[in-house]
């Protein structure tokens, strides 16, 4: 069961990452700095702004440089800029409907089969786990991992939408997860939330090691672990972001 979970995880964020042509290093809702371009700015004060563009290239008196960015519950949504070609000044700007459509379908596919092996992963009717419910646990190690993480992935064949998952490791033992996802082809038209909650233990240090968790259901499951100080988190190459300090109720 674990050698298939592991190929299936690559097969996952293999097609992912294809799909979005490395935008695993974009930053969050970075579309947002589309509200800063002015027409008539220089190719080299958008990139100030943007960061480096994905290609370039030249169509007859017009140089095209392609960016993705990265919007809320959207997904990596690719947008061309148009510029002169000799002046090097912003003329327009649009997403690329065709190529997202492309890679949202991609997406699509990758993303169903991400929710098949997470909802087995977390307690499903199938799998009895990969981890025995009691175990040793570096309490010292706990309260200084203790993170909220945060992944957002985004899906939909020809329509728009994604989803979003939370999880926060408390630092007295206990983690809540919370999920949202939703699809639309117009505005969102249908949504599912889902979450859980149990107990969690950590061997290893601040960079590596294996994280179980205890899941109300009683099953256990154990992760694999690399830590990015200050950007993110690994678990079984499935990566979360760090945000900030968990919300554990008090």
């Amino acid at each position: 069961m674990r050698n298939l979970q592991n190929i299936l995880f690559f097969f996952v964020f293999t097609t992912l990452f294809m799909g979005c042509g490395g935008s695993s290093n974009v930053a969050l809702n970075s579309s947002n700095k589309l509200t800063q371009l002015q027409p008539g700015m220089s190719y080299d004060q958008v990139v100030e702004i943007l960061g480096k563009p994905k290609t370039t290239q030249v169509i007859n008196d017009k140089l095209v440089a392609r960016w993705t960015l990265q919007e809320m519950w959207v997904g990596y949504v690719p947008y061309d800029m148009i510029f002169n070609a000799r002046s090097k000044e912003l003329i327009s700007w649009s997403k690329n409907e065709g190529d997202f459509a492309k890679t949202q379908e991609k997406l699509k596919i990758a993303n169903d089969v991400l929710t098949e092996v997470e909802a087995d992963m977390n307690g499903g009717d199938s799998g009895n786990g990969n981890a025995s419910p009691t175990g040793p646990n570096d309490e010292n190690l706990m309260r200084q991992f203790a993170v909220k993480l945060y992944r957002f992935s985004g899906s939909g064949g020809g329509t728009t939408g994604g989803s979003e998952t939370t999880i926060n490791l408390c630092p007295n033992g206990r983690f809540t997860s919370g999920g949202e996802s939703g699809y639309s082809g117009s505005g969102w038209g249908t949504a599912s939330e889902s979450g859980d909650h149990g107990t969690w233990r950590i061997q290893g240090n601040m960079q590596e090691g294996e994280i179980v968790f205890v899941h109300s259901n009683g099953k256990a499951w154990k992760y694999h672990y690399t830590r990015a100080q200050g950007d993110y988190v690994t678990l079984d190459g499935t990566k979360y972001g760090l945000n900030g300090r968990p919300d554990c109720g008090y």
